[in-house]
């Protein structure tokens, strides 16, 4: 079962600087193309939650448009889901099980969430500025 030292040094394996944000939270910083991106990485008894939050902040005034297209990216995507925050702000989640987790899986899908999280931005920034 993985800990939180052993996910520590998998993030700075990664090249990500985490540093504690509560317990059993990483605030982990990763470069993009699109500048720096901060991933709060939790774990617990069974699970990794690593969230991009916000990743949109809307304050709860979702449209119906934006709920449909968060659904739609939710079917495409393989290793992230968006989700409202008890805010009503978009958020990007990635949840891995703990159970025999290893170094490979978790960059994968830290790897998938940044990738996700970038291009779905740059998709909404564009529509946005239309």
């Amino acid at each position: 079962m993985l800990d939180e030292a052993t996910l520590r040094a998998f993030l700075e394996r990664l090249g990500w600087q985490a540093t504690p944000h509560g317990p059993g939270t990483l605030r982990a910083i990763h470069e993009t193309r699109e500048g720096p991106m901060t991933v709060y990485v939790r774990i617990d008894d069974n699970w990794v939650v690593a969230s991009v939050v916000p990743f949109l902040a809307t304050g709860g005034d979702n449209s119906f448009e934006l709920a449909r297209w968060l659904l739609r990216m939710n079917r495409d995507m393989r290793m992230s889901m968006f989700a409202y925050d008890e805010d009503g702000d978009v958020v990007l989640v990635g949840e891995l099980p703990t159970e025999s987790l290893d170094y490979e899986e978790l960059a994968g899908a830290l790897t998938a969430l940044v990738d996700d999280a970038t291009g779905h931005r740059a998709t909404l920034r564009a529509a946005a500025a239309s």
